[in-house]
């Protein structure tokens, strides 16, 4: 059997775009193999925000994980110019998760935008993002702390 050329550039193109697929796969595998997000949760009731977490470094992915105890809420982040960052909505027996990256530092702000009752507009709460080398040097401390309190007990 004697091989055409059409079938030759066939297998020819077919053989280029399985290299170049598995070229950019093994690319793609080292790019998302980053740090793993910090997870913060985040609870929300009329008329209220509580997170567990008040500082997250600059560029850290941050997953919120947000919970609400009573009725639904709209949980905007707002930087600190008030541009909106991200939003969520928050619903009663349900976890929404929100993925967001803060690259400006400052105080954002945790903002509800789903009217709630009376004191909807009290529901604000804030953290702050930290120069990455700021919040490890405060973190570092922190940790010296608790080592030195820990090991008095």
């Amino acid at each position: 059997m004697q091989v055409k050329p059409i079938q030759l550039w066939c297998g020819g193109m077919i053989a280029f775009g399985v290299f170049i697929s598995v070229a950019k796969l093994r690319e793609n595998l080292h790019v998302c193999a980053g740090r793993a997000p910090l997870v913060v949760n985040v609870s929300g009731g009329q008329w209220w925000w509580e997170i567990d977490t008040y500082e997250i470094a600059m560029g850290q992915e941050v997953e919120s994980c947000v919970k609400t105890e009573d009725v639904t809420h709209g949980m905007d982040i707002y930087a600190p110019d008030m541009t909106l960052v991200a939003q969520v909505q928050a619903m009663p027996g349900y976890t929404s998760k929100l993925a967001h990256t803060s690259d400006k530092p400052g105080t954002y702000q945790f903002l509800c935008m789903e009217f709630c009752g009376i004191a909807h507009h009290d529901m604000v709460n804030e953290f702050d993002v930290l120069e990455a080398s700021q919040w490890l040097t405060q973190h570092s401390k922190l940790k010296r702390v608790h080592k030195r309190t820990h090991t008095l007990l």
